[in-house]
C-alpha cells in the first residue's frame, strides 16, 4: 500500500502551472445526460508544467499532456475530419512554443512527458521534446498499433505507432502485474481505496493514478503542492464537472455505421469503468489530508476563472 501522504517536515512538495493548449468546440448530448441538445461549449485542452525542486542540483520538469498538435496538418485525415466537427477550434502555437517564450527550452528543460492518454487532443506534438521520456498508461502501444476494436465514433482515430519516440517511452505495466521496466514504476493500493497508484518521483508528491474507462491506458496525476492542498490532474476522466458533482450522467448516443446498421456510441470506451473512476475521484477528497482541486483537461469552468486570477503559466497554482 501506497503511504498516507504525509506526515513529516521532510515532505517534498511540487508546483503545478497550467498551460493552455489549444480549444475545441464540444457538443453537451455526447457527454453528459441529460444534455441541452442545441448547446455547445468552447473547452480548452490543458497541459501542465509540474516542477519538483527537492531533487537537486536542478529542477525536475514534468509535463502531464500537451494538448492539441501546433498544426492542423500534422494531423491525419481522419483526425482533421473529426476537428472540423469541433468547430470553433484554436491550433497553436504548442505548448512548445510557450514554454518557449517564457524562457525553457523544450528540448533540455523538460525530463517527462506524461500522457493522460493519446487522444488527438491530449498527445499533442511529441518530436518538440527530444530530450524528455514519455511515461504512458499500461495498452497504450497496442491502442497505437492496432486502434480501438469495436469503437464506434470519429474521435477514435489515433496518430500510429510512430507517435511516441522508440527508446524513449515506457508503457506501464497493468495493475497487478508490475512487470514493466525491471519493476521501477510499480502498482500499490492508494490508501484505503480501490485505486492503485505509482509514487513516480519516490517521494509523496506526484502520484500516477490508474484510471482507466475513457481510454485503456487513461491516468490521472495527482500533485502535493503544499502540506494542505493537492491538485488532481483528472485529463478525461471528465469533460464537464457536472458529471463530477453528480449533476449529470454520462451520454450516449446512436449512430448509423451502414446501411442499417445503428451503433449506440459512448465517448468513453468503457462506461462501467469511467463511472467507477468518477465514484474514486469523489472519495480522495476525503482520503487526503486538506484540500485537493479537481482539474479536468477540458474544464471551461475551471479554465475561465483561472484566466481570469492569472493562475494560468507562467504563474503557478
Amino acid at each position: 500500500m501506497l503511504p498516507q501522504p504525509l506526515k513529516t517536515g521532510k515532505q517534498s512538495f511540487v508546483t503545478v502551472s497550467p498551460i493552455l493548449g489549444g480549444k475545441i468546440t464540444l457538443p453537451e448530448k455526447y457527454f453528459v445526460d441529460p444534455a441541452d441538445e442545441t448547446a455547445f461549449h468552447t473547452v480548452p485542452s490543458l497541459s501542465f508544467l509540474i516542477t519538483s525542486t527537492s531533487h537537486q542540483p536542478w529542477p525536475r520538469r514534468i509535463l502531464f499532456d500537451l494538448g492539441l498538435r501546433s498544426r492542423i496538418t500534422d494531423y491525419s485525415e481522419p483526425q482533421q475530419r473529426h476537428l472540423a466537427n469541433r468547430t470553433p477550434y484554436t491550433i497553436g502555437p504548442g505548448v512548445a512554443a510557450i514554454l518557449r517564450s517564457e524562457g525553457l527550452d523544450p528540448a533540455s528543460d523538460i525530463d517527462t512527458v506524461i500522457l493522460s492518454h493519446v487522444h488527438y487532443d491530449h498527445h499533442g506534438d511529441p518530436d518538440h521534446f527530444p530530450g524528455a521520456q514519455f511515461v504512458v498508461g499500461p495498452g497504450t502501444d497496442s491502442l497505437l498499433e492496432h486502434g480501438l476494436l469495436g469503437s464506434a465514433g470519429s474521435h477514435q482515430h489515433f496518430s500510429g505507432k510512430d507517435l511516441l519516440p522508440v527508446g524513449r517511452t515506457v508503457e506501464l505495466p497493468f495493475p497487478g502485474t508490475n512487470t514493466g521496466d525491471d519493476g521501477i514504476y510499480e502498482w500499490k493500493s492508494f490508501g484505503s481505496m480501490n485505486m492503485m497508484g505509482i509514487d513516480f518521483l519516490g517521494d509523496g508528491s506526484v502520484y500516477i493514478l490508474d484510471s482507466p474507462g475513457h481510454l485503456p491506458g487513461h491516468v490521472n496525476l495527482l500533485c502535493r503542492i503544499s502540506e494542505k492542498k493537492w491538485i488532481c490532474l483528472c485529463g478525461d476522466a471528465y469533460h464537464d464537472r457536472r458529471l463530477l458533482t453528480g449533476e449529470k450522467g454520462i451520454a450516449f448516443w446512436e449512430q448509423q455505421e451502414q446501411e442499417e446498421k445503428v451503433v449506440v456510441c459512448c465517448i468513453h470506451h468503457d462506461p462501467p469503468a469511467a463511472e467507477r473512476a468518477l465514484k474514486q475521484l469523489r472519495e480522495l477528497a476525503s482520503l487526503l489530508p486538506g484540500d485537493v482541486e479537481m482539474i479536468g483537461a477540458h474544464d471551461a469552468g475551471w479554465f475561465a476563472q483561472a484566466n481570469r486570477e492569472g493562475r494560468m503559466f507562467p504563474a503557478c497554482l
